[in-house]
């Protein structure tokens, strides 16, 4: 494994802990800042992100497969006056003309597409010569992921989503930046933790009651107890890339 990809996707503790604490719409603002124009929002689900984009861009859409989550992020967008164009779509089929936005952001949605290839393919369509490509994910390290691995092991579809990244470079597009940073979450025991992991995703359920002492010990051997709560670290990591003129 070459060395940039190994610490963007498995990084030591060490350089875990060397890591600023960041967020996503920090992220956003630094990497995409004066960009303006139009931004579309991948995978959107109830939209927390994209209506941050609003404050940035003149021109904001969200997409998502679920109905539900489109029909929240209407009505959040609605309820602060911001807007945004969200609409039930594939990241796979988007329905807008060849070269209309100039930023497409997948933001904790590229692992979660089928073919993460492809939504990336239809994301250059849709995207402006010279626009920018903005892919957040959660990399699958620190004690939160150790945590969290046994209900929800992401660590495949995270890594394909990463070489579908890399493999942009031959597909006519540069890397501009590859940032990462680190988050906390805390808890105040197992039982909190475990309805957080189940609201996220109800299937998880089935695999706490299949494993139920193992999941407590994971939980309690990776926790941080220093700050009287339960603390976990999460790492993330986006790359910005630009698309070619040329195709």
């Amino acid at each position: 494994m070459r060395e940039n990809v190994r610490r963007a996707m498995a990084p030591t503790r060490e350089e875990i802990a060397a890591l600023e604490i960041g967020s996503n719409a920090a992220a956003a603002r630094e990497l995409l800042a004066g960009q303006g124009g139009g931004v579309l929002d991948i995978g959107c689900g109830e939209g927390k992100f994209t209506r941050s984009l609003a404050r940035e861009f003149a021109e904001v859409a969200g997409v998502d497969v679920k109905e539900k989550q489109i029909g929240a992020a209407k009505a959040a967008a609605a309820s602060e006056g911001v807007a945004v164009d969200f609409r039930v779509a594939s990241g796979e089929a988007l329905p807008w003309p060849d070269g209309h936005f100039d930023v497409v952001a997948f933001s904790n949605s590229l692992h979660h597409m089928p073919d993460a290839a492809r939504a990336l393919k239809e994301a250059a369509r849709v995207m402006k010569p010279g626009g920018l490509l903005y892919a957040m994910e959660p990399v699958p390290a620190g004690n939160y992921h150790d945590a969290t691995v046994l209900v929800n092991d992401e660590t495949e579809v995270r890594t394909l989503a990463y070489a579908a990244i890399e493999a942009l470079g031959a597909a006519g597009f540069s890397p501009l930046s590859e940032k990462m940073w680190r988050s906390t979450r805390d808890f105040a025991d197992f039982e909190e933790w475990r309805e957080d992991q189940i609201d996220r995703d109800v299937k998880r359920k089935a695999l706490f009651d299949l494993r139920p002492a193992e999941a407590r010990r994971r939980f309690e051997a990776n926790a941080d107890t220093s700050g009287g709560r339960l603390a976990f670290t999460q790492v993330f990591r986006v790359n910005l890339l630009r698309k070619n003129a040329a195709i």
